[in-house]
């Protein structure tokens, strides 16, 4: 009992007192046995504890970092958007800050014509946007495709998993595209147009990176 004492002081947990004499001795050893593995669960359960709290501290620290990162490129658009007034020169800029902020691949912003009817493709940072520019990609108002809709209901809308969704517009030119999320372009409860940015992913967009975009754009 005194070596296996000896043994528990040193952090070794796994020592066991084997006494079969039938007295207070045994007693105490099967005493001693079981406070040895409560010792040890106790351990592990706070070195356990201790890494958890650690790896919700670095990815509270991670997302920190992520959501500092987002709001720096919303001060780029709000800049952009105040000290350039082409919007030729403005919306590839804006369009090219949230891909590269936001991580999405494709980025495309589109205003409506002056008679409401279409949403035309105005800029986009990806290839497959830049031949969409090339030849006037636009979507009917309210009827073609997640930007038809977000232009037509004043609402976003997303799509998680574009093959799953009705309204999703089948493009060529992004065919990588496997969630996509439109949201409405607003001034004073009017529609300019739409913010389109699709992902490579499947991806569960979050409330606050969609506010974000939004509130950079409108207005």
């Amino acid at each position: 009992m005194n070596q296996s004492a000896g043994e528990i002081i040193k952090g070794n947990f796994n020592t066991r007192v084997n006494v079969t004499s039938g007295d207070e001795l045994e007693t105490l050893a099967v005493t001693l046995n079981t406070m040895t593995d409560t010792v040890k669960d106790l351990i592990f359960s706070l070195e356990q504890r201790v890494l958890d709290r650690t790896a919700e501290l670095q990815k509270a620290n991670n997302e920190g970092e992520r959501r500092g990162k987002q709001y720096e490129a919303i001060a780029k658009v709000a800049q952009a958007i105040t000290t350039q007034k082409n919007l030729k020169e403005l919306l590839p800029q804006v369009a090219a800050v949230i891909s590269e902020q936001f991580g999405f691949y494709h980025v495309g912003i589109f205003l409506n014509d002056a008679m409401n009817k279409y949403a035309v493709l105005a800029a986009a940072n990806s290839e497959g946007g830049r031949k969409m520019l090339r030849r006037g990609h636009q979507l009917k108002v309210g009827a073609q495709g997640i930007v038809g809709y977000a232009t037509g209901t004043k609402k976003p809308r997303i799509a998680l998993s574009v093959g799953d969704d009705a309204v999703y517009f089948n493009n060529p030119d992004l065919p990588e595209t496997q969630s996509e999320l439109a949201l409405p372009l607003l001034e004073a409860g009017n529609v300019l147009g739409a913010l389109d940015v699709q992902s490579r992913n499947q991806t569960p967009f979050q409330t606050k990176t969609l506010k974000l975009c939004q509130s950079s754009l409108n207005w």
